[in-house]
């Protein structure tokens, strides 16, 4: 048991006790420890009310601490003290809360509260977890750099959260995880002014559903929720716009744009893509503070260079608004699992229907109709004998394949039109206006356009016999 501790020099003061458990314990003294001094505590640390710890050295404790004193066991002094938390395990608790002007944790075991903990200055995570529970870490001190880590990080439970206290236009990270399992998925925050605010992050370590947002109450828009994890991120006073940057891992299944829980539904949001996360920009919205990656519902489309086109001439198909995979079905019997560009060509004529889809959870189907026609061909008689005896008596150019039109004139020696015909069945009997003409040549022009859009322009002479 301590009562009181008073010194003007640096020293080291040892609590080491020999049967297990060993237990520091202040009834109610109020303790000095000057700028320099040490003190290392192998048990525990136990706090009556009126206790208080004026500590301006270093403090090691290698057990739990217990605090009962509302002055939260280490009130503030000019120099910044600092507690060193180097034990296996360690549980802080008590009915009042700790606060400590720089905390640094030790070894890699979880730090666990029971009590809220306040820290003014300075948060060194080294490789350890710090597990709020159902408690809150707040860190006041509004630089950026108030909390370092190495591997080390921040999990919390329903009601839990790490808070941080921002006063300028900079990154603040806040490094939350989970341990069971063991997820590193932290959030940052960009406040746009320099007045202070206040924000609190949390990585909730399970199925959103498993708390009450479930992950198929969805906007239209949206397809599923990251099944994983999801994140609270609140802003706890203030009122200027933020840029709120949530990072995924690539194993993740789900990494999608950000949803927020909204109205007991999830909506989609308008997040911006960075690299390994996705940011809100300008937020202000945290009327429910719960985000979470999705997977955008798929709004397939299929586009191609032409829908007609002849054999074996090839077709370039672009497939937008899904995923980097997808399956191509060309109707013809080929498929393919390949990327959103596809060249196809078809070695018969026919109509054939083309068949995108996507290849992730959101699936959806685009559909296209693919013309396919014999190549064009245009064969024009050079004489017909328009005579009565049942042989070649009308003059028509005959197609190879399909026009999409046709047009001829014919002309007499003079430049006169004599007749004009329209479509791949307009014939030439030989007359003008019902009268036979004379024997001779005639001049004729044909204006084609084929099924695929080529214009095609023939002339020549041909001969009427009687």
């Amino acid at each position: 048991m301590y009562r009181s501790l008073v010194s003007a020099a640096k020293f080291s003061l040892f609590c080491t006790c020999l049967w297990a458990q060993p237990l520091a314990t202040n009834t109610g003294e109020v303790l000095f420890l000057q700028p320099g001094g040490i003190i290392w505590c192998e048990g525990g640390w136990l706090n009556q009310n009126g206790g208080r710890f004026l500590n301006q050295g270093t403090v090691y404790i290698a057990g739990d601490i217990e605090n009962h004193d509302p002055q939260q066991l280490f009130p503030p002094t000019p120099i910044a003290g600092t507690l060193v938390l180097n034990g296996a395990q360690q549980t802080l608790r008590g009915s009042a809360p700790i606060r400590t002007d720089i905390l640094k944790l030790e070894g890699t075991a979880a730090k666990v509260l029971e009590t809220d903990l306040y820290i003014d200055s300075q948060l060194d995570l080294g490789n350890a977890e710090l597990r709020t529970q159902n408690r809150f870490a707040a860190v006041r001190n509004p630089d950026p750099t108030a909390i370092t880590r190495l591997n080390g990080f921040v999990s919390s439970e329903v009601g839990g959260y790490l808070e941080r206290a921002t006063d300028r236009v900079a990154a603040y990270l806040f490094p939350v995880g989970g341990h069971t399992p063991l997820r590193y998925r932290p959030v940052e925050i960009i406040p746009s002014g320099a007045t202070p605010h206040r924000f609190a992050v949390r990585m909730a370590n399970v199925d959103p559903t498993i708390e009450g947002r479930a992950r198929d109450q969805l906007h239209p828009e949206l397809c599923d929720i990251n099944p994983l994890y999801y994140h609270y991120v609140e802003r706890l006073s203030g009122a200027a716009p933020a840029e709120i940057r949530l990072y995924y891992e690539p194993t993740d299944p789900i990494r999608g744009p950000l949803a927020q829980w909204r109205n007991v539904l999830w909506h989609p949001t308008p997040a911006q893509p960075i690299p390994r996360g996705w940011a809100l920009l300008g937020w202000s919205d945290y009327s429910d503070p719960y985000f979470a990656f999705s997977e955008r519902r798929a709004n397939l489309t299929l586009s191609a260079s032409a829908d007609t086109v002849e054999v074996n001439q090839p077709i370039y198909f672009t497939a937008t608004g899904g995923a980097p995979t997808y399956e191509w079905n060309f109707g013809d019997g080929t498929v393919r699992s390949s990327s959103d560009s596809q060249v196809h060509s078809y070695d018969s004529p026919g109509e054939y229907t083309v068949a995108v889809t996507t290849s992730d959870k959101c699936t959806d189907t685009a559909f296209m109709r693919i013309v396919v026609v014999a190549p064009f061909a245009l064969y024009i008689p050079t004489a017909f004998s328009p005579n009565g005896d049942g042989v070649n008596e009308e003059w028509q150019p005959v197609i190879r394949g399909t026009a999409k039109t046709l047009r001829w004139r014919i002309y007499d020696r003079w430049g006169l039109l004599i007749a004009t015909g329209e479509g791949p069945t307009a014939r030439w009997d030989g007359t003008k206006g019902g009268k036979p003409c004379a024997e001779g040549a005639y001049v004729y022009i044909i204006e084609a356009e084929t099924l695929t859009g080529e214009k095609v322009q023939k002339s020549g002479t041909l001969t009427l016999l009687r």
